[in-house]
């Protein structure tokens, strides 16, 4: 199978390494393959793997993207689109929550698709809005600094193709890098690692992608911080973030599988300040925000901000300004049709 997509060549270390990867992306994303050699194709790049292959299959897709503006200030928070059952989203809370600071020193950018199965509903889903089209969602984030991006829009060769990954039912490459697809070419960027081995995986493949990024260590894909664990920072500075959680207060969040409704139940009662036990979670994922873009000089402080800021405005309610917002803006594109 090798051939028919590869010519290989020897490295230095006497091992095989294949060539053609940006060729072979972008004719599965163009539709030149069959959807039998697509899948070859998927299982032939998995078996390829490497930091450098994936970064190639980045630097593609980035050709693709259907968006004429930038936002390079702002933090790319790098959700999974498969199993989003398995996380709380603190950040997306967070992030509403820094949404209110004066000088608006935060802005993050969410994205992701529905895929055809039960267990894969888009994050929009799990904040109950609708999802709008690029340029609105680009004016929210603009007007409300918190933006939701759907790929279908953004980059719609990349879906045309889920139904294939679906069948296949493989970690193909688009599941390591669809997280950071980037979609306004952020500046920072947040992520999750199962293990010391994937960090330094994605550390390779992220390596000039971003100015600077964090990578949270505790389960595969998830950047939320959900109990004690270690952060690492990477790009113009490195350094190892120790988050021990006793220090902070509250407790874990003890993984446990969420439908649809628990989840939006969950971030209501959070950001409606009915889980007091799980603030100082949503604060230190506000502080990893802060101390990623230097607002604040640690975790502790930007822990502290965080806190100071929910005490003083009702967050249940901005999050309803998001909800309708979305609404009028789907309200809006439906009437000038």
């Amino acid at each position: 199978m090798e051939k028919i997509f590869f010519k290989l060549k020897k490295r230095k270390d006497g091992n095989k390494l294949c060539s053609g990867t940006s060729g072979m992306i972008r004719n599965i994303i163009e539709g030149n393959y069959s959807d039998i050699k697509t899948a070859a194709a998927l299982v032939c790049l998995k078996h390829h793997k490497s930091p450098k292959s994936y970064r190639t299959a980045l630097k593609v897709l980035d050709s693709y993207k259907k968006l004429p503006f930038k936002e390079k200030d702002s933090v790319e928070i790098a959700y999974p689109y498969k199993r989003k059952g398995f996380s709380p989203y603190l950040l997306i809370g967070s992030a509403i929550v820094l949404s209110l600071l004066p000088k608006s020193e935060i802005k993050t950018v969410f994205h992701g698709e529905n895929l055809p199965v039960s267990t894969t509903k888009d994050i929009f889903d799990y904040l109950d809005i609708s999802t709008v089209s690029n340029e609105d969602s680009y004016n929210m984030l603009k007007n409300l600094n918190v933006g939701f991006f759907n790929r279908k829009l953004f980059l719609p060769q990349l879906s045309s193709i889920n139904h294939i990954r679906i069948d296949l039912n493989i970690n193909d490459i688009f599941c390591h890098i669809e997280k950071y697809l980037n979609p306004l070419s952020s500046d920072f960027a947040i992520g999750g690692v199962k293990n010391s081995r994937q960090l330094l995986f994605y550390k390779n493949m992220l390596e000039g992608r971003y100015k600077r990024f964090a990578l949270i260590e505790d389960r595969e894909g998830f950047p939320d911080i959900t109990s004690s664990t270690s952060v690492y920072i990477f790009g113009d500075r490195e350094e190892i973030i120790e988050v021990d959680l006793s220090v902070f207060g509250g407790k874990s969040f003890l993984y446990k599988k969420l439908d649809l409704s628990e989840h939006i139940d969950f971030i209501k009662d959070l950001l409606g300040k009915k889980l007091p036990e799980y603030e100082p979670l949503l604060h230190i994922n506000s502080g990893l925000l802060l101390y990623l873009k230097d607002v604040v000089n640690d975790l502790k402080e930007g822990f502290e901000l965080s806190r100071e800021l929910f005490r003083k405005y009702d967050y249940l309610q901005v999050l309803k300004n998001i909800q309708k917002y979305s609404e009028y803006l789907n309200y809006k594109n439906i009437y000038e049709l």
